[in-house]
């Protein structure tokens, strides 16, 4: 192989490195069990490094009599927090503050009468908590071919998931403005996100072949893997480094590697090790 090159943004953003760190130390702090409230991130292998330390996961609170709630970066829907104290429970909020923004001003929108527009998917937990922030006249639209203008209102405030790409609310915001009166719009995109992005298209175009490391269940990481593809460089999406026994590489190809937000260092590093044996 002649050059492996990994994208220098690759790997956990701010908020993900917070919700993790804040979960280890709580194991340390706290002598009850710890929980999360679902997967902390979407990466199988950091989640069961965590679970092999002692961290637990719980779907609901219901589920938990005891111990310490850990609110996971994708945030929690409105009142969880309130409840788990009211149970007796400890609660640690590792909800990204940048998911904070964004449920904060689903909320104020709400309350100046708008009508919210949320640009990302809607079973996605990060969308599911901001949701139960808005006033009840929400709508969820994964991208411009959602547009449903029976749907909307004349004045409407429009938000994105934090792991959108800024080009897909551009081109929401673009399609609602001839059906309204009004549109107030709100870039709640992460900018670690959008500078992910960049880097990883940049390094598509120089090299022969791409490699997207993350969860198949991370949303960010896929649309990385999407948007990487979209530049014509053959690209592979991978969980872990024993999926590249079905990567083809060609002899003599550099090779890129990027990673989704909420892949550990420690799975790009393999992945990085396993193609050096090539």
């Amino acid at each position: 192989m002649a050059e492996i090159r990994v994208a220098s943004s690759a790997g956990f953003c701010f908020g993900v490195r917070r919700a993790v760190d804040l979960a280890v130390q709580a194991l340390v702090d706290f002598g009850n069990p710890v929980y999360t409230l679902g997967p902390i991130i979407h990466n199988p292998q950091e989640v069961n490094r965590l679970r092999e330390k002692g961290l637990l996961m719980a779907e609901s609170l219901i589920e938990i009599e005891s111990g310490t709630v850990v609110i996971r970066s994708h945030g929690a829907p409105r009142g969880i927090i309130e409840t788990a104290a009211r149970r007796g429970l400890g609660v640690v909020d590792a909800t990204c503050p940048l998911v904070k923004r964004l449920e904060e001003k689903v909320r104020e929108l709400g309350e100046t009468g708008l009508q919210v527009i949320i640009v990302g998917e809607s079973d996605h937990p990060e969308v599911k908590a901001a949701l139960s922030y808005a006033a009840g006249r929400c709508l969820v639209w994964r991208g411009p071919e959602d547009i449903d203008p029976g749907q909307m209102e004349p004045s409407v405030g429009i938000v994105a998931q934090t792991t959108q790409s800024l080009e897909n609310l551009q081109l929401v915001v673009s399609g609602c403005v001839p059906f309204c009166r009004e549109v107030h719009v709100f870039n709640t995109v992460c900018e670690a996100t959008r500078k992910r992005v960049a880097e990883a298209l940049a390094l598509a175009r120089e090299v022969d072949l791409m490699i997207v490391v993350g969860g198949k269940n991370s949303g960010n990481t896929k649309r990385l893997a999407e948007a990487v593809r979209r530049t014509g460089t053959p690209t592979c999406h991978i969980e872990s480094s024993r999926e590249l026994r079905e990567v083809s590489i060609p002899k003599g190809a550099s090779v890129g590697v990027t990673a989704g937000a909420s892949t550990p260092s420690w799975v790009i590093q393999d992945v990085v090790a396993v193609l050096e044996s090539v």
